[in-house]
């Protein structure tokens, strides 16, 4: 069984520069972003509008110009609303772990023995530059533009730690909460069964929980009930079917457990406020 830690596996750029960023606007299949976690570390950087942010148990506001950083493990996902924004996803063990004398802190960094915050008032004044240098240079790709993306990382926590902006733990990796833990055995279940959903009963048991109580953890948690939310990620997860298959509306609907295409079109419409072909059209060329 894969760790709950290291729930989403992807291959970040290459193998000698292991980042990989994304630029988010309405049009991007995963626009919104439904609760996962990675074994890697992020910057979420908002360009314009707001995004809703949870972070393990912890909720943030986020408007244009404001940086979060996301420790390696942490479950999170989040609403934006009018929102553009971009994601750095990359491997501090492989990127920047190159120089000795730096070493043992991005080591620490990593293991989460140092949890950097996600966000700190002194990051607008003394780090928003460096950030949005950052971004920029992954944005725009230019001649040098890895050796500066590199330079700005080590700018941002070197800066982290002159500013205090951390957290020590005594015990790093296994100090996720229970409740954590939890949600992410629920949110693995939820994926693993797209095609033949989870009941509530099912998702409940799957952590130890009474249906009723199970149904108040979820929604303090996450603001949906459980099948509300299960209902929403599989609209998402139509959406990026939609932009990364040739597959028509009904063979989505049935890859996704809908055996009444009718039914997966009111449900899509609900969510997106447009019918799925209308959807596919638009992110199709």
């Amino acid at each position: 069984m894969r760790s709950l830690r290291d729930h989403e596996s992807l291959q970040r750029g290459s193998p000698d520069f292991p980042l990989e960023d994304y630029f988010i606007d309405r049009n991007h299949p995963r626009y919104e972003m439904p609760y996962h976690w990675h074994a890697e570390m992020e910057l979420l950087h908002v360009i314009s509008g707001r995004f809703f942010l949870t972070i393990d148990e912890e909720s943030f506001s986020l408007a244009a110009g404001d940086t979060v950083y996301i420790a390696p493990g942490r479950l999170h996902g989040g609403k934006p609303e009018q929102c553009v924004y971009a994601c750095i996803v990359f491997d501090a063990h492989q990127l920047l772990k190159t120089n000795a004398f730096c070493r043992p802190l991005i080591t620490d960094v990593e293991s989460r023995r140092v949890d950097i915050l996600p966000r700190f008032p002194a990051m607008d004044q003394e780090l928003r530059p460096t950030l949005e240098q950052l971004f920029e240079a992954v944005r725009q790709r230019q001649e040098g533009w890895a050796l500066t993306t590199v330079g700005c990382l080590f700018a941002f926590f070197g800066g982290a730690f002159r500013l205090g902006a951390y957290r020590l733990n005594a015990a790093p990796p296994d100090r996720e909460s229970r409740n954590v833990l939890k949600l992410k055995t629920v949110f693995e279940l939820m994926e693993s069964r797209l095609d033949n959903p989870p009941t509530l009963r099912e998702l409940s048991a799957s952590i130890g929980m009474s249906p009723k109580y199970f149904c108040r953890f979820f929604k303090l948690a996450t603001h949906q009930t459980p099948m509300e939310y299960l209902g929403y990620y599989r609209i998402e997860q139509a959406c990026l079917e939609m932009a990364t298959t040739d597959k028509n509306v009904t063979e989505i609907a049935l890859d996704l457990g809908y055996s009444e295409l009718n039914y997966f079109i009111r449900c899509f419409k609900k969510h997106k406020g447009v019918t799925p072909k209308k959807y596919m059209d638009s992110i199709r060329p």
